[in-house]
């Protein structure tokens, strides 16, 4: 974990530095061998004044139950818990099988190697698509000890809502830069770069209230609808030039969901495999945002511990807010 100059970090505008490079991405500000991306604005003097953010001894689980979603979205498959006896043996006891374990059935970290970009044939930093499939590039193990920093809530939501302009979070309905910019401003919440950002949507709350019968009707891939954030360029050049460390929000792909996988313009391109800036889905908000808006602050330590998975595409964030 090196220490980073932030005021040597160039702007979104100046991007990109390398010669060859796509349009919009960061690869080799970080070095022509980085596989941690953003995640590098978390840094040993970030994670020192995070601690300092902690005052009442509070904790928030970010992280969903294991399939909570029932039937889990976008068609993945359910795990299969098994508690497995020792009665053979003679002894008193049980260990744990998780079967069919999809790693983004819940909560989760997209990793670097979830997509590439189209334009580029390529995933973060110019990695190959023969080097996703063959080696352990872009892995989850990178983050396995780096996910610790101040994190920051937006709660959107909340904010439209005393506007009278709320969202319908189980549509494909999007909040704008503006709402974001507008929402830190009405909380007074300064994002300082190294920062891991929270926006509450209002999707996570939404979805739990649904009956069984509508959670089976929107679990397909091309029968779901919800909410996000905005897919613009502003919005990502907003990020990156805050040098946030990565995104987690309380819908299913942080974009309004459906998003077109032939449109270079999507979020999860102009993120994941232009800046390596990592993408949090279905976290779990609603009490640490009441928890916020209770005594003020939406600042808090922020602790993730992905799956020490080599190689792995993504990972339940593992996650908690300290406050």
């Amino acid at each position: 974990m090196a220490k980073i100059d932030f005021a040597k970090i160039p702007k979104f505008a100046q991007l990109p530095v390398r010669k060859n490079a796509p349009e919009d991405s960061n690869w080799g500000v970080f070095g022509d061998d980085d596989e941690v991306g953003c995640v590098n604005f978390l840094t040993p003097e970030g994670i020192v004044e995070a601690a300092r953010l902690v005052r009442k001894g509070k904790v928030f689980r970010l992280d969903t139950p294991l399939n909570y979603a029932s039937p889990p979205l976008f068609g993945r498959e359910p795990v299969e818990h098994i508690k497995k006896s020792f009665e053979d043996l003679g002894l008193l006891g049980y260990d744990d099988l998780l079967n069919s374990y999809n790693t983004q059935e819940g909560s989760q970290w997209d990793g670097l190697g979830h997509v590439g970009n189209p334009t580029a044939k390529a995933f973060y930093n110019g990695v190959t698509n023969d080097q996703i499939k063959q080696s352990n590039k872009l892995g989850v193990h990178n983050w396995a000890d780096r996910f610790v920093g101040r994190g920051v809530l937006i709660d959107v939501c909340r904010y439209r809502e005393k506007q009278g302009r709320p969202l319908n979070p189980l549509k494909t309905e999007k909040y704008s830069l503006d709402d974001l910019k507008n929402a830190l401003k009405a909380q007074n919440t300064e994002l300082k770069p190294g920062a891991i950002l929270l926006v509450r949507t209002g999707w996570m709350g939404a979805y739990l209230k649904t009956t069984p019968e509508e959670k089976r009707a929107m679990a397909p891939i091309d029968k779901l609808t919800a909410c996000g954030v905005d897919d613009s360029r502003e919005m990502v050049g907003w990020l990156w030039d805050n040098c946030v460390a990565a995104i987690g929000t309380d819908c299913p792909a942080v974009e309004p969901w459906p998003w077109d996988f032939r449109d270079n313009g999507a979020l999860h391109y102009r993120t994941l495999s232009l800046l390596g800036l990592p993408l949090g889905e279905q976290f779990v908000l609603d009490k640490l945002a009441d928890d916020c808006a209770e005594d003020g602050r939406y600042e808090f330590m922020l602790v993730s511990v992905p799956l020490h998975l080599t190689g792995g595409i993504a990972s339940p964030p593992n996650a908690v807010a300290i406050k």
